[in-house]
């Protein structure tokens, strides 16, 4: 009897355990989802006087860190060279980053990186800061914070030129949030890092289906002389 009531004991445990991680499984998963989409917002109006903005993304000390990204040099390169013809054409430059709260689940699910106010967060120091605008995100999309997207709608801008990290995340993610607002989205393709690099053709190609155009840092500077 004893025997019986052990045994039914331990399987109620062992169903209570795998419950627990079924549950603690099924909220990371969603959790990862949000994090990772894209999101919709309002269609941005017609401007009487519409402006271009460059948008670096990404591009931090944690994730020039990353041992997957490769050519990192001369994509640096293409980046600054990007941010300095921006400035020089007196086009809006806007960085954005990843920030979590320490020791929060997204802190973990990152593996520690791009922890608020830590150095891994802070704007890569080999890149060019020619403005203070410096938005901080939580989503792969930069447009879920509040903060950026209304900082581009009162500065009238419906145009956006993409360079940084990742091919396949952020910069993606980011593009198609703009897509769902009305503006017009163009990424650097030379401008951008990838940890599949062989996939960055295809990649590049679902960025056109999505109606995201394609250019690269030579046509970018002719654009602005």
């Amino acid at each position: 009897m004893k025997t019986k009531n052990k045994r039914s004991n331990l399987s109620m445990i062992l169903v209570i355990v795998i419950g627990i991680l079924v549950l603690c499984i099924g909220i990371i998963a969603l959790r990862l989802v949000y994090l990772s989409s894209a999101t919709k917002g309002d269609t941005i109006i017609k401007y009487n006087s519409p402006k271009s903005a460059l948008l670096v993304t990404d591009i931090q000390n944690d994730t020039l860190g990353i041992s997957e990204y490769v050519n990192t040099k001369p994509l640096m390169s293409n980046i600054n060279t990007a941010i300095e013809y921006a400035n020089d054409s007196e086009m809006e430059i806007i960085y954005v980053k990843q920030e979590f709260m320490r020791n929060s689940l997204d802190s973990l699910l990152s593996g520690g990186m791009y922890q608020a106010d830590s150095d891994g967060a802070n704007l890569y120091n080999e890149l060019s800061i020619q403005s203070n605008n410096v938005f901080s995100k939580l989503r792969s999309d930069a447009f879920s914070s509040e903060v950026f997207e209304n900082y581009l709608v009162e500065n009238e801008i419906d145009t956006l030129y993409i360079v940084g990290a990742d091919a396949s995340g952020c910069v993606y993610k980011t593009a198609l949030g703009g897509i769902n607002r009305g503006y017009r989205v163009i990424v650097l393709d030379d401008s951008l890092f990838s940890v599949k690099e062989d996939a960055l053709n295809k990649m590049l190609e679902k960025y056109q289906t999505n109606g995201i155009e394609i250019t690269n840092i030579k046509d970018f500077i002719q654009t602005q002389d």
